[in-house]
């Protein structure tokens, strides 16, 4: 290497002179320079203390390991497998992509059988974000990729472009057309569209428009949360109107794939609750939506390491096939070991996105903000500009000392707005869920026993603070002090946030709250995935008769999942995606 290309490293001419000298020294005591080293030179090096095994972590012995989830079980001898099911296509995982998947295949003539380790069809949560959808246009609801184009770069460039942006380009461009099939698929059967409204920036940088749609009943209103179950069960019954079969409570085991495990993937084997095997075999495709790997810890622990370390002892590593929202793991990575063992490559994106929300308590702006208004550390000290989503919050509250925050407000907030949006309020309220006054929203903080509430902001610190030292107390009063006179002036010298949505704490009663960690509900990716949906192998080839879809595509998100486009997954992998592999294998 040229001095040059040394300097160009960030090493300084002098530290490489002298790291060049103590180099020469080196080479002449081995004899490797002009000259002879003497006897007394060649000196035989003191033994390292370090034990010279594999026991020590180095770039070579990690290579040479292998995690448990890489090795694959010994195949079912023939003799076990007591049955062979073949169809055209097999689609492994009841969930909403697998179900679309099947749904819109069979739609289009297509020979599909679709078993699942689960019980039921489901899902979890029910917000599909879309762009230009007809029900989007029949609340006047000018959304199109032209005007999604500002959205769709903020949300990649928070990626740091490190993802697909091909497969991006696929929903974007199609998700109108899968989002309105899906409509009127979910309206067959009985459920109702709405929108959830849109998210308001002050800056402009997070703005979107009402996007993202969820279905719901007289019996379920509640779409935004739980019209995913609703939308599953749905599904599954188009499928048996047009003759499909689902198998439940059978385990995928292993995929086959021809020549020594490099030919095409031809078939899957599987296990029953009776303990017995099946063979199913996909003429032409088999087809992966068996959901993510956060109950698997190994695997979390190599591709989400830093959300493993943050949630590990949350997350469970008890197998529920059947798990519903809940926060501690969901799917234990069958598709994706069963990928790997086959000779798939992981996705390029590096650690796996996990989706993770939470932020700093308080009144809600949109039902996915953050508390915009004055946001404290364990030290009483502001740590952020608090304009910001729920997920970039979390984001900042997992950074901070003891992984807690405060918010801090005063009676008055209730009147920034003429109405405050609950979670699962749509756009003109047709689920019945209605928006709060300011005098209701009050009536909530009295009522929440998780708010602090106080007449003076001695006693509220004091009581928000309970435990900590007068010093951080003096700090907390400080800061309340420094950003009422920053309200007051319009301007912020600390964190600059807006001065459209900055407001003096100064009115009793005054309110307070106190977060502790953040939410983790799954983790996004698994295995390299190319804009069609077929699984690939490390130099990017398809192989051939494997697809993956729903949350488990690899590469389609980066860092987290910061649902800056409310619905992306449900919209985008589970429904638009989805939608477009099943028109495709209809047609293989």
């Amino acid at each position: 290497m040229k001095n040059t290309d040394k300097l160009a490293q960030g090493i300084s001419r002098r530290d490489f002179i002298k790291g060049a000298a103590a180099g020469a020294v080196g080479l002449a005591a081995a004899g490797m320079l002009g000259g002879c080293a003497s006897d007394n030179d060649a000196k035989t090096p003191e033994a390292s203390s370090a034990p010279a095994n594999n026991d020590v972590l180095t770039a070579d012995t990690m290579a040479q390991k292998k995690w448990s989830f890489e090795i694959a079980p010994d195949p079912i001898p023939d003799s076990e497998i007591k049955e062979t099911i073949e169809h055209d296509i097999i689609v492994i995982g009841s969930g909403m992509a697998g179900l679309c998947t099947m749904c819109s295949a069979m739609e289009q003539g297509a020979d599909v059988l679709m078993f699942s380790a689960g019980s039921q069809p489901y899902s979890r949560g029910g917000s599909n974000h879309a762009v230009g959808s007809k029900y989007q246009k029949a609340k006047g609801i000018d959304y199109s990729p032209e005007i999604a184009r500002e959205i769709v770069k903020t949300e990649q460039t928070s990626g740091t472009y490190f993802m697909d942006k091909k497969k991006w380009e696929r929903w974007i461009n199609n998700s109108a057309e899968s989002v309105d099939w899906m409509i009127d698929k979910m309206e067959a059967k009985g459920l109702h569209v709405c929108l959830e409204p849109g998210y308001y920036d002050p800056d402009g940088v997070l703005t979107v428009p009402s996007a993202s749609h969820n279905f719901w009943n007289e019996e379920q209103p509640f779409g935004a949360l739980f019209g995913a179950p609703l939308q599953a069960q749905a599904y599954a019954s188009h499928i048996a109107d047009m003759g499909g079969e689902i198998h439940y409570k059978t385990v995928a085991k292993y995929l086959i794939r021809e020549n020594d495990n490099t030919g095409r993937v031809s078939a899957v084997v599987a296990q029953k609750e009776d303990g017995s095997y099946v063979k199913y075999i996909g003429r032409k495709a088999i087809v992966l939506a068996t959901g993510d790997f956060s109950r698997n810890k190994d695997m979390m622990a190599k591709y989400s390491p830093w959300a493993y370390e943050i949630f590990k002892d949350t997350l469970s590593d008890e197998i529920d096939y059947d798990a519903g929202l809940v926060y501690n793991g969901l799917m234990p990575g069958d598709g994706q070991k069963m990928g790997l063992w086959v000779g798939a490559a992981w996705q390029k994106t590096y650690p796996c996105a996990p989706m993770i929300n939470g932020g700093v308590p308080g009144p809600s702006h949109a039902v996915i903000s953050n508390f915009w208004g004055l946001n404290l550390d364990i030290r009483g000290q502001r740590f952020q500009n608090e304009v910001t989503n729920f997920a970039y919050g979390a984001m900042s509250v997992l950074q901070l000392p003891q992984r807690t925050a405060f918010g801090v407000w005063d009676v008055n907030y209730a009147y920034t707005q003429d109405q405050w949006e609950p979670f699962g309020h749509c756009v003109d309220e047709e689920n019945g869920i209605k928006a709060y006054s300011p005098e209701e929203y009050i009536e909530m903080w009295n009522s929440n026993s998780n708010y602090f509430k106080a007449d003076t902001l001695e006693e509220l610190v004091d009581k928000m603070y309970e435990g900590y030292s007068d010093e951080v107390k003096a700090n907390a009063l400080a800061s309340i002090k420094r950003y009422n006179e920053f309200a007051k002036a319009g301007k912020d010298d600390e964190f600059h946030v807006n001065p459209e949505v900055l407001y003096p704490i100064e009115t009793a009663p005054f309110y307070g709250s106190k977060v502790t960690g953040a939410t983790f509900l799954t983790v996004c990716g698994g295995l390299r995935t190319n804009d069609h949906l077929q699984v690939c192998d490390a130099d990017d080839q398809p192989i051939e008769g494997l697809y993956n879809t729903g949350i488990m595509v690899g590469d389609f998100y980066a860092n987290s999942y910061n649902f800056v486009m409310p619905g992306q997954n449900l919209g985008a992998v589970c429904c638009t995606l989805s939608y477009l592999l099943g028109r495709e294998l209809a047609e293989l």
